[in-house]
């Protein structure tokens, strides 16, 4: 029996039940004829599976539509409190512990800013914050919860100084293991992501309304992170490592070493940007009016940032040639629109595309809170997909 890390028993659904699942999670409510040309099964098959999982609380029925001929159709759509899930952000300037349900929609979300995740705070507010969010479910909604995710960067604790903390404040995120003190206290099983794979997964599970089959995924956040896309599925590599587009080199060196793509292109330095011009950072991330001067910071941070991440862009067409560059981030949706629209320009205006297929750079759809998303599916796509993640 496959176990997780914890070694916990995973005990995934039947493959057909989990077919009938996934065909209604990725087309909407079906009726049972629905399911069966589309599962390829009998009808007597699907009619027995569709029956079990409603007993069972992950379908619920709806109203009967009346057709022209034959009997009235049922359709059959996912219950959300069928299966439900904790997600964590923890991020280098803020905390996201949402409820997820199984729709993949947040039931209920807490979120904390900081100056720089301290490690002690982090662990006493993820408990606090997830105790009362199992507290707040009721008797039968709390034995639904299949586990928890959790998505953080990698190395933490190599950005001590970049994100402005007091020396050796984020030393101790070296031997940490968050994921299993929380397996300890809560007694489930915890899954641990990236967090820009974690906003990447959320793309592919609740985005992606073209239908992208192959996406490279850019997560603009304090530090840029990204994701690749496969199958529509997550592709993380052999070390966990792959669409690391922080660490893109954004020039050629011949002596010393170049910068990297989060040196520039990250919006800890519009943060930085903004508060030395006196203005609030958080302005960015809402959808408050914008006066002149703050529009004016973002504009000469994206001069930069821009260039930096369709150079990364075109890069990661090259190698990948997927059908599109998805772009989120953490700004309010209308600067991640300008921001879209400046890397299109630059990626068309400054680099030579002869060799590519061309280049299809959109916007993603979840935004802010991409990652805790990721991370709240990662746990139910563990015991229902089709595949592994």
């Amino acid at each position: 029996m496959p176990k997780d890390r914890q070694g916990h028993a995973r005990i995934k659904r039947p493959y057909n039940e989990r077919l009938l699942l996934e065909l209604i999670r990725a087309n909407g409510a079906m009726s049972k004829a629905d399911l069966t040309r589309a599962s390829g099964l009998s009808a007597q098959s699907a009619t027995v599976i569709v029956n079990r999982l409603v007993d069972d609380g992950l379908l619920r029925a709806g109203a009967s539509v009346k057709g022209k001929i034959g009997q009235p159709s049922t359709p059959y759509s996912l219950d959300p409190d069928g299966v439900l899930s904790i997600g964590i952000k923890v991020g280098r300037r803020s905390l996201e512990v949402a409820c997820m349900g199984f729709d993949y929609g947040i039931m209920q979300q807490r979120v904390q800013r900081y100056d720089f995740p301290h490690l002690p705070t982090i662990r006493q507010s993820v408990v606090r914050d997830v105790t009362q969010l199992l507290d707040d479910l009721t008797v039968a909604q709390r034995a639904r919860v299949v586990g928890i995710g959790i998505a953080l960067p990698d190395e933490l604790a190599a950005w001590e100084a970049t994100v402005g903390a007091p020396d050796g404040a984020m030393a101790d995120w070296v031997a940490a293991d968050l994921a299993q003190e929380l397996d300890e206290i809560f007694a489930l099983p915890v899954t641990s992501l990236n967090d820009a794979s974690a906003a990447c997964l959320a793309e592919i599970a609740v985005g992606n309304s073209l239908g992208h089959d192959c996406f490279a995924y850019f997560y603009v956040g304090t530090f840029i992170g990204g994701g690749i896309a496969i199958g529509n599925k997550l592709y993380t590599g052999q070390k966990n490592l792959a669409g690391a587009i922080a660490s893109i080199p954004t020039s050629v060196s011949a002596t010393g070493k170049a910068a990297q793509l989060l040196e520039g292109a990250s919006l800890h330095y519009l943060e930085q940007s903004a508060e030395a011009a006196g203005l609030v950072s958080d302005i960015y991330y809402n959808n408050h009016a914008r006066d002149a001067a703050a529009q004016a910071v973002f504009d000469d941070w994206l001069r930069v940032a821009a260039p930096q991440i369709a150079f990364a862009a075109v890069t990661a067409q090259a190698f990948l040639d997927p059908d599109a560059i998805v772009i989120d981030s953490s700004l309010s949706p209308d600067l991640t629109a300008q921001l879209v629209v400046a890397v299109t320009r630059a990626a068309h205006a400054h680099y030579d595309h002869r060799g590519l297929s061309g280049i299809t750079i959109v916007p993603g759809e979840i935004g802010l809170s991409a990652r805790a998303i990721g991370s709240g599916i990662a746990p139910i796509l563990a015991d229902y997909a089709l595949d592994e993640i």
